[in-house]
């Protein structure tokens, strides 16, 4: 990464998370707000992006057009409709992406691995530096204990939270039967509740999911077997990490060539087993 400031476009401003992207910018001594975009209607369009975000003016306006300039990194937390044009317009102003919007539909996925080889993209739905190594973690330890160990995670989220189990849930309980050979699709079980009351199965992967409160998220994935039970743990107690996740990911992919990325790679973790 270079000493210069980096110019930031975020899109999805007036979100939750797009004003955290603003406040962090705003005392960053690394990167510069170049444009702040949301979609047409609504409050906050056509004010300072300062304001929307809480603090004083930084003179930027909300807008509802993303026009990147070549020398700019899009940050992009906004809704899945939006993304394809998103997409395209980084790949016309051959600009760096960092996606973060989830829940894309098939097509725009296919989308967004053609426009990885055009410029580069950073793509997650978290981006936590602290999830990311619990992820990698997982499948190391995984690796080492074998299937011997039973493996069960339990998150807990906010009670407005609507998808369960979450998807970092579903990550790491993939990283751990990826690196015991088993499939995740066999293997998961999100909901043990049956009429017909079993047993744990040998080598399935629990996942239950807990929502109440204001947590911002908790992942605790548990190894257990005979006599033991080992436990790693993320809690997230500020959704500024996210955000400070997917600006270093914008700080790091600044000079990368086109491909499609994620947040191992930016932490330097992708090539280790």
């Amino acid at each position: 990464m270079s000493d210069r400031l980096t110019p930031i476009i975020i899109v999805g401003a007036r979100g939750r998370m797009g004003k955290t992207l603003l406040r962090e910018i705003a005392f960053s001594d690394s990167m510069v707000l170049e444009a702040a975009v949301d979609r047409s209607g609504g409050p906050g369009l056509g004010q300072d992006a300062g304001r929307v975000a809480g603090l004083q003016d930084l003179g930027v306006e909300v807008t509802d057009e993303l026009r990147p300039r070549r020398s700019s990194v899009v940050v992009d937390f906004s809704l899945p409709h939006a993304t394809e044009t998103n997409l395209r317009r980084c790949v016309d102003a051959g600009v760096p992406l960092v996606l973060g919007t989830t829940g894309l539909h098939k097509s725009t996925r296919e989308l967004l691995r053609a426009a990885a080889s055009d410029i580069p993209i950073v793509s997650a739905a978290n981006f936590s530096v602290g999830v990311t190594l619990l992820t990698k973690i997982a499948g190391l330890v995984a690796h080492a204990l074998g299937d011997q160990w039973d493996a069960e995670i339990l998150e807990i989220h906010h009670n407005h939270k609507r998808d369960a189990p979450s998807g970092t849930a579903l990550r790491i309980a993939k990283a751990v039967a990826k690196a015991t050979g088993r499939d995740p699709d066999a293997v998961l079980r999100s909901d043990r509740a049956d009429p017909h009351a079993r047993p744990r199965e040998r080598g399935e992967i629990g996942v239950a999911a807990i929502r109440g409160g204001d947590s911002v998220g908790e992942h605790t994935l548990m190894f257990l077997t005979d006599g033991e039970r080992l436990e790693l743990t993320h809690r997230a107690g500020d959704r500024a990490i996210f955000a400070r996740g997917a600006l270093r990911a914008a700080r790091w992919v600044v000079d990368k060539e086109p491909g499609l990325y994620t947040m191992a790679d930016v932490l330097g973790l992708a090539g280790l087993s």
